[in-house]
This record gives structure tokens, sequence and C-alpha cells, in this order.
């Protein structure tokens, strides 16, 4: 029984690192040539035809997770609760007070992730302007880029890489797995490069903390969803 789960385990991380590649040298690739509304520039078009693809295939992924282990498929595909204590980690000094709970280390971390995020962001559009004429037009896409692209990078590299390891590795080591695993797909992304890698590398730790401490998805859904309305936003309204 301990060996079908492991096998399963270890096809699900296959299936992940697969899909990051497919997703990276293909998916992104082909999604750059495609005309889905005449009407909206390239960059819509682009975002729209990955978005669309990625979704598909991550709630068929979805489907494979939940058969693979329903009984923690259930624990952790919820909100969560955000009364759950944070553990804490010496190596970035998060040493939470009694108090301290999912909620306020949530709510702080949101704000600081997010500010990074503008910074880091701000800095790659040093050399364009704000589109005032676009704002209206655009902005709604970014927001559905958003809960897009969100959803799918949590079920992917969260929430799947959780399912697959739970009971095989410890809670600490699930944590850094995802982290790797997101950062490393982010040399190639938005941020990218090695600043790319590191910031979504502690964005991935952090969220899969997230997930395993308070038992669902509210805060890694929610900080996940505001880096990339921030990453849209500067991609769609600026030029």
């Amino acid at each position: 029984m301990k060996r079908m789960k492991i096998t399963k385990s270890i096809l699900l991380i296959i299936g992940i690192i697969f899909y990051s590649i497919v997703s990276v040298f293909y998916i992104i690739p082909w999604s750059k040539s495609q005309i889905i509304l005449s009407s909206f520039n390239q960059n819509i078009n682009h975002i729209l035809s990955y978005q669309i693809v990625t979704l598909a295939i991550t709630l068929i992924f979805l489907f494979f997770i939940y058969i693979s282990n329903k009984d923690i498929f259930k624990i952790y595909f919820k909100i969560g609760d955000s009364k759950s204590k944070v553990l804490p980690e010496a190596i970035i000094g998060l040493k939470p007070k009694k108090y301290d709970n999912w909620k306020s280390i949530g709510i702080n971390f949101t704000v600081i992730i997010t500010v990074v995020t503008i910074i880091v962001m701000y800095f790659s559009i040093t050399d364009k302007t704000f589109n005032y004429n676009n704002f209206l037009t655009f902005i709604p896409f970014v927001f559905i880029f958003s809960l897009s692209n969100s959803f799918v990078e949590e079920i992917m590299y969260r929430f799947g890489v959780i399912i697959a390891l739970k009971n095989i590795i410890s809670d600490k080591k699930i944590a850094l797995i995802s982290g790797l695993i997101f950062g490393s797909i982010h040399y190639f992304g938005t941020p990218g490069g090695l600043i790319g890698v590191i910031v979504a590398g502690f964005l991935g730790w952090f969220l899969a903390k997230s997930i395993i401490e308070t038992k669902g998805i509210f805060w890694a859904y929610l900080i996940h969803f505001l880096q990339d309305f921030v990453i849209f936003s500067a991609l769609l309204l600026f030029i």
C-alpha cells in the first residue's frame, strides 16, 4: 500500500515537472502567435491563449489529484483555518508571538510581499509609461488573468506538491520542494532571471507553508492573486 502511494506521488511530481517544461518551452511560444480576440492587441491574445490552455490542463490535473488521494485532498482543498498557529522559521527570522496566527501573519506578509513585487516590477518597467486610455478596457483582463493564473499555479505548484508528498516526507521539506520548483520555472517568467527565481522561490515556499498549516488555500490564493494583479498590470497597462 505504501509502495503504491509512493508510486502515485512520484508520478504526480513527474507530471508537475513535465507540465512546467511543456508550459515554458511549448505553450508560451505557441500562445504568442494566437489570435482569439482580433479587436485586442497581441499581449492580450497571447496571455488569453496561455490561460485557456493551462487552465484546462490544471482542471484535468486537479481531477487526477483528487482520485489519487481523496482523503488528503479534502483536508486541504478548502478555505482553511486562519486561526491556526504559525510555526516559527528561524532561518528567515519568523518568530511568531503566542497570539500570532495566520490571520495576523497573513495580513502582514500580504502587504510586504505585494510591496516587494511592486518594487521589482517598477524597476522592470522604468522605460514605459502608464496607458491611461486603455485602463478601463484592460483592467478586466488584468483581473481575470490574475484569478486564472494564480489558481493554475497554486494547484500545480502548491496543492499538487502537497497532495503528492504529504505523509511521504516532512511538511518542511514539502514546502521547500514547492518553493524550489516554483522558483526554478520563474527563471523564464516575469519577473525572471535570478531575481525572479529568488522572489518566486520564497513566495512558493511561504504559500506552501500557509496551505499546510491552515489546511486550506485561502492565504495562498489571495497572496498569489495580488502578486499576479501587480504583474499583469505592469504587462498590460504600461507601454
